[in-house]
């Protein structure tokens, strides 16, 4: 993110340009006052007048000028410091407009305007001079115009760097909340292809399996081809609808981000599923030995461990008798296993290994809390295994927390 060479300065609150009215007003009302005490008898006419109305007007139209003084600063720092020189009535707006320009922090502005200050202090002492003017006075006047300007500037500099501070917390905190926000995008990116690899992946593995008899299966009659070629277009069908359904979610930006997208699966579905799949010729025994109801986001995530596992088996073992297991309560958790032999002859028509199914059930599986283990058996055959823990109930209405 670039970052502007001149930073908007923040907006002042109600409070703020209060007191620095009051300050230009109080300050400039101040001296004019202390002058006019400190007139000699013998001074002309006209610098008399001068100091009595010219004086409180130069200073008035010098406190009106500070208004601009964040949109033009230089333009207006120059236009009331070289009115000071002529007004002590304007010395709170000369104060104001070099704390402003010091607030900016750049040495090259204060280079000039820190001399220019001093120097019109200088001829306003001049200007209006007291009862006592020998060399000694007017030594000390210098001293303490330096002091002035250089306690305001310091204050200034200051004020301009807690600014920039602030500033540079405000544009962290953004670069921070957009890095967030293109993590989430990315998070979000990976778990939907992953949901994709979820539902494509069953369908997909069985267009693929029949495609490869029908290529190498010359022996095939009719009725058979044609059952098997309704398979295939069946669940291309599915997966084409599954697709759509899953990038629905992408296109839908009004949906409700706490949602579950569809399509969302639980345990009551793995029947069909084992059914689905024992209709393509693939042996199945399953057994079911979990008491009470299981939550729908831990039956969604058991659902995908067998689904992944039963793609995983017909695609690397098909023919082989799959074993599936689901047993649990509460508290203790769910287990699920599914258990398959080794292949019973090498494949000519293996489909490529992306790795995605198991990576994304792995992680799936973390987030829930549970633990997955899948891996070669001693006899060669292959064992996909998850725990996943019992959510425990939601508290009860009444009950203090």
């Amino acid at each position: 993110m670039t970052i502007p060479r001149d930073p908007p300065n923040p907006p002042l609150g109600r409070w703020g340009k209060t007191w620095r009215v009051a300050f230009v007003v109080i300050v400039g009302f101040l001296a004019w006052v202390t002058v006019r005490s400190t007139l000699p008898d013998d001074i002309s006419p006209a610098l008399r007048l001068w100091a009595m109305l010219g004086d409180l007007l130069a200073g008035i139209a010098a406190g009106v000028l500070t208004i601009w003084r964040r949109r033009w600063p230089l333009r207006i720092a120059l236009i009331v410091t070289l009115a000071g020189a002529l007004s002590t009535s304007a010395g709170g707006a000369v104060i104001l407009v070099l704390a402003s320009v010091a607030a900016r922090r750049r040495w090259r502005e204060l280079a000039w305007l820190i001399p220019l200050n001093i120097a019109t202090g200088v001829v306003t002492e001049r200007i209006y001079p007291s009862l006592d003017e020998n060399r000694l006075n007017l030594i000390l006047t210098l001293i303490m115009i330096t002091l002035l300007v250089a306690a305001v500037t310091a204050i200034g500099y200051a004020v301009g760097g807690r600014r920039e501070l602030e500033r540079e917390r405000v544009e962290s905190a953004q670069r921070d909340q957009e890095r967030r926000v293109a993590q989430a995008a990315a998070a979000e990116r990976t778990r939907i292809a992953r949901e994709m690899h979820d539902v494509l992946a069953h369908r997909i593995s069985l267009v693929a399996m029949h495609a490869g008899a029908l290529n190498y299966r010359k022996d095939l009659t009719p009725e058979q081809m044609s059952q098997a070629l309704t398979t295939i277009e069946t669940n291309a069908h599915q997966a084409l609808a599954d697709l759509r359904e899953v990038l629905g979610v992408l296109r839908d930006e009004r949906a409700d981000a706490g949602a579950p997208e569809p399509p969302q699966p639980d345990i009551r579905d793995v029947p069909h599923l084992i059914a689905e799949a024992e209709g393509l010729g693939t042996r199945i025994t399953y057994a079911d030995s979990t008491v009470g109801d299981v939550p729908p986001v831990l039956g969604r995530t058991a659902y995908r461990v067998v689904q992944e596992a039963l793609t995983n088996a017909r695609k690397h073992a098909p023919g082989t008798a799959v074993r599936v297991s689901v047993s649990g309560a509460s508290p203790g958790g769910l287990q699920i296993e599914v258990r398959n032999p080794r292949a019973l002859q090498p494949l000519d028509h293996a489909l490529p290994r992306s790795g995605l199914g198991l990576l994304g059930l792995r992680e799936r599986v973390a987030l829930a809390g549970g633990l997955l283990r899948h891996g070669t058996e001693p006899d060669g055959g292959y064992l996909v295994s998850a725990w996943l823990p019992w959510p425990a109930a939601e508290p009860t209405q009444g009950v203090s927390r």
